[in-house]
């Protein structure tokens, strides 16, 4: 139940929406804001003159009894709550939140001006290094946040700091083989997301959901026009499905993960905010996201993709019937676009893929994983010690042991070899399990090279670090996922109208939700461009939602 406020009203509107037995809830239904608005306009944050027509008719009061008084200086001097204006928010709030919304679209859109036209330097891939550091520097200068309900942020700083007291133990423990070039690279895959939340969670200024949002919105729209004016006709010309790959430069994985959160903002945006322009071309959009996804050949994230949309059509239609049209229309447009690739364009494979018993993928994966138990076998202090950070088949070894390979998509590799003394990166262990994998793994199942890939970021963990390592891994995705999927349905089950944050959340929910999947394929819990975009997302609509919460009661 929402409880009265006890902030003392300095317009009148409080006592007005007393007097007419509203609740902050209620006045806020009837507005069409919601309750956090309500709390603001009777405080004296917000003029109230552009709700002074509803005013007037919900609570019977005339419009010119609510005005907005000059709060005091000594109120002045206390710190106030962001709010949803910008002309309320400080210039170190404001200059916080364009530094996040920045970055996300930087790291977003970068590869597009490195790859696909190249009008700065390939070095420019890894800004992602830089962006990290001026994000912590800039968190550090403000203010810490406090919250009560900010349990997330509890339980976030042990489990990364005790990752890295284990990844410090393991390459002491294992000398000979560890290099500090690739343990830091797998330490800093694994740790800077982490920095990112608490850096975001500090930055971020409350009350602004829908700037977050709207950014998104545009950068999926930038990726549906890069993909219809340029990657489609090179696809066209060269018949090579790789074309497609949007702003992420040769990296179709990076396209369909973020068109995965794309969707489902589309989604929630159609179910709680249809008031928004792009409500009106959600079922357009989200046609054309999926038809992408299919078309960007990356095959082993497809089983990925139909568990994305039934979570999604679970959690929006259980409560709305719009929510479930949306997810219907999604379901539909990524069948029809399965048919239509497997039946008229071979060169994807699809065939391959949809005619391929489930069984036998997973009895592939189970194989490869296999190695870290016959790794375990040979020695069995492998299971505390770990082989050593960047030592077996994480992004890190995997950065240094291939910087020989000439390929587009390794940008790395130049620079890798510059740190290596001209030389690939060799380890014992990672000649004896890895490289046997990676010389037999030619062919493909269910037209991918993925489901034999020795890389993972489970596999890698767990022998690089041991098991302790592992388990603090899946314990710190597994526990954002909860905690985003917790706050979600909290949301999803009484919403106001035109609320942008159940959409956010959403989102939020199935990022960790697609991201604990592709962990099982690949390295890709290591690599930032993705794990940058989720935890920054669980920063803003967490600390949304909580400081919702606490200021308003339930």
């Amino acid at each position: 139940m929402s409880k009265v406020t006890t902030q003392p009203s300095r317009n009148g509107i409080s006592e007005a929406r007393r007097s007419a037995g509203l609740t902050e809830k209620a006045l806020a239904e009837r507005l069409g804001v919601s309750m956090w608005e309500v709390e603001r306009l009777e405080s004296g944050e917000i003029d109230p003159s552009r709700y002074a027509e509803a005013l007037e008719r919900h609570t019977g009061r005339p419009r010119s009894s609510f005005r907005l008084d000059r709060p005091s200086s000594e109120e002045s001097a206390e710190p106030r709550p962001s709010t949803a204006e910008p002309g309320l928010i400080s210039p170190a709030e404001l200059t916080g939140e364009r530094l996040v919304l920045a970055s996300i679209a930087a790291l977003v859109i970068v590869r597009f001006f490195t790859e696909v036209v190249p009008v700065v330097p390939r070095a420019a891939n890894f800004i992602d290094v830089p962006i990290v550091a001026v994000l912590v520097v800039a968190a550090l200068f403000r203010p810490p946040v406090r919250e009560s309900r900010d349990l997330l942020s509890h339980w976030v700083p042990p489990l990364a700091v005790a990752f890295l007291a284990l990844s410090a133990v393991s390459a002491v423990i294992n000398p000979s083989r560890v290099d500090i070039a690739p343990a830091l690279v797998f330490v800093y895959g694994v740790l800077s997301p982490l920095l990112v939340y608490g850096a975001v969670r500090r930055l971020w200024p409350v009350g602004r959901a829908l700037a977050a949002s709207r950014l998104l919105i545009a950068l999926g729209v930038v990726q549906i026009v890069v993909v219809a004016l340029i990657d489609i006709p090179r696809f066209v010309g060269s018949n090579n499905p790789d074309d497609i790959t949007g702003t992420f430069g040769t990296n179709a994985y990076q396209l369909v993960f973020f068109l995965l959160i794309f969707v489902t903002l589309l989604a929630g945006i159609y179910t709680y905010e249809r008031q928004r322009l792009v409500a009106r071309f959600v079922p357009l959009l989200i046609a054309l996201s999926l038809v992408t996804i299919v078309l960007a050949q990356y095959r082993a994230l497809l089983v990925t993709t139909g568990l994305v949309l039934l979570l999604c059509a679970v959690i929006l239609g259980g409560r709305r019937s719009r929510g479930l049209i949306a997810a219907g229309t999604a379901v539909a447009a990524f069948m029809a676009a399965l048919a239509f690739g497997a039946a008229k364009l071979p060169i994807l494979k699809l065939d391959q893929t949809l005619n391929q018993d489930p069984a036998t993928l997973a009895s592939q994966r189970l194989e490869i994983a296999g190695q870290v138990e016959r790794l375990y076998d040979d020695d069995p202090q492998f299971i505390i010690t770990g082989t050593g950070p960047g030592t077996f088949s994480s992004r890190g070894w995997q950065t240094f042991a291939g910087s020989e390979a000439n390929s587009e998509s390794n940008v790395a590799g130049s620079y890798a070899l510059k740190l290596t003394g001209g030389h690939a990166y060799r380890t014992d262990v990672s000649d004896r399990y890895v490289q046997p994998l990676l010389q037999r793994r030619g062919g493909e199942v269910a037209g991918s090279r993925a489901v034999k890939s020795p890389y993972s970021d489970y596999i890698a963990v767990a022998a690089e670090v041991g098991f302790l390592g592992l388990l603090i891994l899946v314990l710190i995705y597994v526990g954002a996922f909860i905690a985003a999927l917790r706050r979600t349905i909290a949301a999803v089950r009484s919403p106001l109208p035109s609320d942008p944050l159940p959409a956010l959340l959403l989102t939020t929910t199935i990022a960790f939700f697609a991201l604990l999947q592709m962990g099982l394929l690949d390295n890709w819990l290591e690599v930032t461009r993705l794990t940058f975009i989720a935890w920054a997302l669980l920063a803003i609509s967490t600390k949304e939602f909580d400081a919702r919460i606490g200021r308003e009661g339930t």
